[in-house]
């Protein structure tokens, strides 16, 4: 069944019958290199929404190291608020993998799965602490769908199942029909010492551009990673 297909079918069976679609797709670039692909759909309505993303490693980089990023979620829409109610995360970096799927009861995620096992730490959090946070899924849909309005000038709190993590996104400059935004994804809890000294923070800048209809629409990422610059270019 096609990707949308299978998102109408979810919000049809679960939620309500979707009035609006996206697909989106990406290239990540180091330099001249294209090293993986992005793709995102999503459907909504009113009072729900339903959203997947894949990454995948692509050319040369495939063939020496593979990563992938599958996520999906189903949620509830009050306005522009998002409330996610399932999620399932299948990450491997290639330096580390994680594949969790939670529930939400009024905004507090539940653990339903959790893979691979690691030993308990001193710096390990409770998912029954982490009410109002996001799924990464979620967050990445907010930050991309569609709106009348720049999405920037928030701050997101994530939980992926092991980590407390936050986007804080700056207001936005707005020239004519573009905007960019400047912002930081930080680490919070879950994180042993060395993790965030090494590591915290990961500045990036989002770049919108107005569309014949009015709305918003994510065209570039850019961040500096310990690799090099990375850009993350939609692809029209």
């Amino acid at each position: 069944m096609p990707r949308l297909a299978r998102l109408a079918l979810l919000l049809t069976l679960g939620l309500a019958v979707p009035a609006s679609a996206l697909e989106a797709r990406f290239e990540v670039r180091y330099g001249i290199l294209h090293v993986a692909d992005v793709t995102v759909s999503a459907s909504e309505d009113a009072q729900s929404y339903a959203a997947e993303g894949h990454v995948v490693t692509a050319g040369l980089v495939g063939l020496l190291r593979s990563v992938h990023l599958d996520l999906s979620v189903q949620g509830r829409r009050q306005g522009e608020t998002l409330d996610p109610q399932h999620y399932r995360g299948d990450v491997d970096t290639g330096r580390r993998q994680i594949q969790s799927e939670l529930a939400y009861t009024d905004g507090v995620p539940r653990i339903l799965a959790l893979a691979p096992p690691e030993p308990a730490q001193p710096w390990d959090i409770d998912a029954a602490d982490q009410g109002g946070t996001l799924d990464p899924m979620s967050a990445l849909y907010y930050l991309l769908r569609p709106r009348p309005e720049v999405p920037c000038g928030q701050v997101l709190e994530l939980f992926d199942g092991r980590r407390h993590s936050r986007l804080r996104v700056d207001a936005a400059h707005v020239s004519g029909n573009d905007a960019q935004c400047s912002g930081a994804y930080i680490r919070v809890g879950g994180y042993s010492a060395t993790e965030l000294q090494d590591y915290q923070a990961l500045a990036f800048s989002l770049d919108y551009r107005r569309d014949a209809g009015g709305d918003w629409q994510l065209t570039r990422i850019v961040t500096h990673t310990p690799y090099g610059r990375m850009r993350v270019l939609r692809q029209f």
